[in-house]
């Protein structure tokens, strides 16, 4: 496995302050870094590429849909798969191969019931598409299932499965984050389990976000279950701080979770390793 820390940790946007501490958690040990994108003209693809590659990280890449885009709403799909195909060509751009998060719908979009067959269908049908043009430039994708809170289309591990079943490629796969799973599923390790083949990512997250450990996650249940999968992804840590205006609107963090960004990714990183030597 690979440890990876999201640098949403840092900021909302990858730029010259989340640059600038490249190189601690490269003196950390971390093996990478996730870059987020969500405004995939603002970044400078050949900056980013050039501190990775200096200080040997390697790269994926998170991103959500923007508002007015979705690839389960008629007048909203060109628009969400031109983000899909922007936020991979960064990735491409950057050295990242991979490019996950809650591909098909915005964050916080509710619709006041279940999803239809024909939106889940539209979704795959959009996954489809962009999964096969990544792939051709060495990039894979991983849909993230978000507890209901959060979205109305995919909140389980089983639904992502479905899924991912439907899109049927191979560069398309699944991402679970444990706070996802922590609120949706009555058991994270069976999750895991069920996801089988399909599972391509995973985000290290406390079921508060903060440091990993610390709080309700059943963690030998999770850890236990990637080892008999033999999973031998990324473990990427992801939390976010307050003191991030756009990142506690879009998350609902009012208040410290955590310690500052630095001290969580030491302490979260020295977690991760706890467990990966276990075997």
């Amino acid at each position: 496995m690979r440890i990876g820390i999201n640098l949403m940790a840092f900021g909302g946007q990858i730029g010259p302050s989340q640059i600038a501490v490249l190189p601690a958690l490269a003196a950390m040990g971390y093996d990478g870094v996730e870059v987020p994108v969500f405004d995939p003209t603002g970044v400078d693809r050949a900056g980013v590429r050039d501190a990775l590659r200096a200080l040997g990280l390697a790269a994926t890449v998170s991103t959500s849909m923007p508002a007015g885009a979705s690839l389960t709403r008629a007048e909203e799909r060109a628009r969400g798969l031109a983000h899909l195909r922007a936020v991979s060509e960064v990735a491409v751009a950057i050295g990242a191969d991979l490019v996950c998060g809650p591909l098909a719908s915005p964050v916080g979009f509710h619709i006041g019931r279940p999803p239809t067959m024909e939106e889940l269908a539209l979704a795959a049908e959009g996954l489809q598409e962009v999964a096969s043009l990544a792939a051709e430039r060495g990039v894979r994708l991983a849909f993230e299932p978000l507890n209901r809170f959060e979205t109305y289309l995919v909140t389980t591990a089983a639904q992502g499965v479905a899924l991912a079943s439907e899109v049927d490629r191979p560069g398309f796969g699944l991402l679970l984050d444990t706070f996802h799973m922590h609120i949706e599923e009555k058991d994270s390790a069976s999750a895991i389990r069920a996801a089988g083949r399909h599972l391509i990512h995973v985000h290290l997250s406390e079921n508060d976000r903060g440091v990993p450990g610390s709080g309700q996650v059943d963690w030998a249940g999770v850890w236990a279950a990637l080892r008999e999968l033999g999973y031998d992804g990324w473990i990427v840590a992801e939390t976010f701080d307050a003191r991030i205006p756009e990142l506690a609107a879009a998350t609902a963090i009012w208040r410290s979770i955590g310690p500052e960004p630095l001290t969580y990714a030491r302490e979260t990183l020295a977690f991760a390793r706890r467990w990966v030597a276990r075997g």
